[in-house]
């Protein structure tokens, strides 16, 4: 009888441990059949569950860790999420209709721009003809009705804002024209829902709208959100509910972090600190996307606010050496005798979870979205491989098949904020906003070496021979001046550092490699030539006033300047850096934004050399080609196109992708343009070519398609030497 009772007081106290939700997953097409035996995958961050429906259209998940699971199926990514909480049971089933077409696509808000609407009283047409009764039942997600709410039905076809609010048992009622849409606002959420009366008179109808308050003390200091006491454990009808949970390189909690929320459409800013356990959440307003941000680390993660629907919640985990341990290895940083930080900090990486449903097969080849984290930027092509980041606001990095988009390996970074990859001699090299170098190689994806170089890093790595060279903020200290900015040479295979040389600031993209030499245009303008054996300064200009990083032929330097306040096209002979030409037409180059994202991928209106006949630049508004020895222009052609862009030029042809979204070839000789494409987006990264095919990112999604011409261009300007000679 003992052992009974001491078996039912165990189970009884481990119950919490043992505690699971079970989530019914049922799928129908538009005409309400069910999609049978098709895999979905519940996925909580490194946790991936995998099932297939039956004959029915169901699929039944038993979920025991803890966490979010969002639920996938085909093309169609995140339909649903649902949240377990540790040592609570729970049963939840959801219907979801496979509509890609959008045949059932909740419809698009309707403009209002420019409308003045005129506001009438919930009940003022009550006597009049042709109106409908429509009464607004508002419940929260309990079921509990919502009394005293302000509600309005907005009809920008009759320009009329109807304004009522509900009663004490949650009932808002109007009386409104028939046959006619309405949009429902509450709490300055436009269109929350939307209806259309019936079309005959005196009809009456009910809208069940759930809507959920936020629960949240806050308190502001400008454009600054403290939130305190969140004891919700959902997201409300205007606020998603984010919880960062941040970890050591150890995985262990980093409690104490300072986390900033920044909106990407508006000034709004919410500020917290990481518990215990290292999490940190917010109830972020609806309605945009916000940036992840912390002491010494920028936009590690993109939040989804965009959608009003539903009472949602998000979370992500992030790896991150912590502020304590970066001040103390900042203060630990020793120089050498010459003033240069040379202790450089490993910084780790992690083996990838594989990504789910990134793959779409279309005619023209196939397509690759990993979700909603930034932009896919410029992809690398090497030894039949496709290297490709997440996102710009994630820290992984995937290496895929080139020919069919296969996934190959996957590494998890420190950090986010990835640069370009450049391949050279089976090593990947990328920079990372925040702040390391990493080489990997491009094989495995084994790290060979990393060094934490600075708090930031505006510039990607070039390589040459067995060197790669970097402009970063060194922290040591120049015995000429208060310059800490330096080039830095180290070895491609194992990282040490061959020399380091002192520039004035940050590179404009890249260091430029060409023979003997490594060539940098600062950002104030200066230019600088070094040995690349030795690091010795060769030769160094302060009059040039560059705004682009420079092309070298075997005599001349080809780069845009500003020459009396107007940017023009610039010569210099590489033996002196005096002046050999300045081209007459004056152009528009392209200025550096203000994101991460744009720092990182800058190109300005950088010259390309073509068989030292042709110079081609694309500026601010226009693509230009010019006569390489009479500096005549030979056409100009309008093209719209980022700060990031470089035309692909091979065969004659130059290919350029633009804001609109469109990849345009030229004829080199005449400027003649064809439409190769027509994208769905803005266009992310430069395109790249391989076996006759284009890659193109384009709001956040990569695209391989067939192109009518082979380029020799794959990878973030031309090759991992960066000089944009083309023979």
């Amino acid at each position: 009888m003992k052992t009974i009772f001491l078996l039912t007081l165990l189970l009884c106290f481990s119950s919490p441990l043992l505690a699971q939700s079970t989530y019914t997953l049922r799928i129908i097409n538009t005409d309400g059949q069910p999609v049978k035996n098709t895999a979905v995958s519940a996925v909580n961050e490194s946790i991936v569950l995998k099932g297939t429906t039956d004959n029915t259209g169901t699929v039944v998940f038993t979920l025991t860790e803890p966490g979010t699971y969002s639920f996938s199926y085909l093309e169609m990514k995140d339909v649903a999420t649902y949240e377990v909480r540790e040592g609570i049971r729970g049963t939840y089933k959801k219907t979801t209709t496979y509509d890609p077409k959008g045949v059932f696509a909740t419809k698009p808000k309707l403009d209002r721009t420019g409308i003045a609407f005129k506001s009438v009283p919930a009940i003022q047409m009550r006597s009049q003809a042709n109106v409908t009764k429509v009464t607004i039942l508002v419940k929260e997600k309990s079921g509990t009705r919502v009394p005293s709410l302000p509600l309005e039905l907005v009809s920008c076809e009759q320009k009329t804002k109807y304004q009522g609010k509900t009663n004490a048992s949650g009932e808002g009622v109007f009386y409104i024209p028939m046959n006619s849409e309405y949009e429902v606002d509450i709490e300055g959420i436009e269109a929350f829902h939307k209806f259309k009366t019936p079309n005959f008179a005196n009809a009456e109808a009910t809208e069940v709208v759930y809507y959920e308050k936020t629960k949240v003390g806050e308190s502001t200091k400008g454009d600054t959100i403290i939130q305190r006491a969140i004891t919700q454990t959902n997201g409300s009808s205007t606020h998603l509910l984010f919880t960062l949970n941040l970890k050591n390189y150890n995985s262990d909690p980093l409690p104490d972090e300072p986390v900033y929320v920044k909106s990407q459409n508006s000034n709004r800013v919410y500020e917290g600190k990481t518990d215990a356990e290292g999490k940190c959440t917010f109830l972020l307003q609806k309605g945009g996307n916000y940036l992840v941000n912390l002491k010494y680390e920028s936009e590690i993660h993109l939040v989804d606010a965009t959608r009003t629907e539903g009472f949602s919640s998000a979370s992500a985990t992030r790896r991150y050496r912590g502020s304590t341990a970066i001040e103390t290895m900042m203060a630990e940083r020793s120089m050498n005798e010459k003033g240069f930080v040379v202790n450089h900090q490993q910084t780790p990486v992690n083996v990838a979870q594989k990504p789910s449903n990134y793959l779409t097969k279309t005619a023209e080849g196939f397509n690759i979205d990993f979700g909603n984290t930034g932009e896919i930027g410029t992809p690398t092509i090497a030894d039949n491989k496709l290297f490709t980041q997440d996102g710009f606001h994630s820290p992984n990095f995937y290496a895929l098949q080139a020919g069919t988009g296969n996934y190959l390996w996957g590494v998890e970074l420190g950090e986010s904020g990835i640069s370009p990859a450049v391949y050279h001699q089976g090593v990947l090299l990328i920079n990372t906003y925040s702040c390391t170098l990493y080489a990997l190689d491009a094989a495995t994806g084994k790290l060979l070496w990393s060094k934490w170089l600075a708090g930031t890093i505006y510039s990607t790595p070039s390589a040459d021979g067995n060197s790669v060279y970097v402009v970063y903020n060194n922290g040591g200290r120049n015995p000429k001046g208060t310059e800490d900015y330096v080039l830095a040479s180290f070895d491609l295979k194992t990282g040490k550092v061959n020399w380091m040389n002192w520039v004035d600031t940050e590179v404009i993209a890249c260091p430029v490699v060409d023979g003997k030499e490594v060539h940098v245009a600062s950002q104030s303008g200066n230019y600088y030539v070094f040995d690349k054996e030795t690091g010795k300064q060769v030769l160094t200009s302060t009059t040039v006033k560059a705004v682009s990083s420079p092309t070298l032929t075997a005599d001349k330097i080809y780069l845009t300047a500003t020459v009396n306040g107007k940017e023009q096209l610039m010569v210099l002979n590489r033996s002196d850096l005096k002046v050999s030409k300045k081209y007459p037409t004056i152009i528009s180059a392209p200025a550096i934004n203000g994101s991460c994202y744009d720092h990182m991928n800058f190109n300005g209106s950088h010259p390309i050399v073509y068989k030292n006949k042709v110079v081609l630049l694309l500026d601010s508004a226009n693509l230009i080609a010019f006569d390489a020895t009479t500096e005549k222009m030979l056409w100009k052609q309008p093209v719209s196109a980022h700060p990031n862009q470089l035309p692909v030029v091979a065969n004659d042809k130059v290919v350029v992708a633009t804001l609109s979204g469109e990849v345009l070839s030229y004829d080199i000789n005449n400027g003649n343009v064809t439409t190769l494409r027509k994208n769905a987006g803005e266009i992310d990264g430069q395109p790249v070519s391989n076996n006759g095919f284009l890659f193109v990112a384009s709001a956040g999604v990569l695209s391989v398609f067939k192109s009518l011409v082979q380029f020799p261009w794959s990878q973030w300007n031309k090759d991992a030497r960066h000089n944009l000679v083309v023979e």
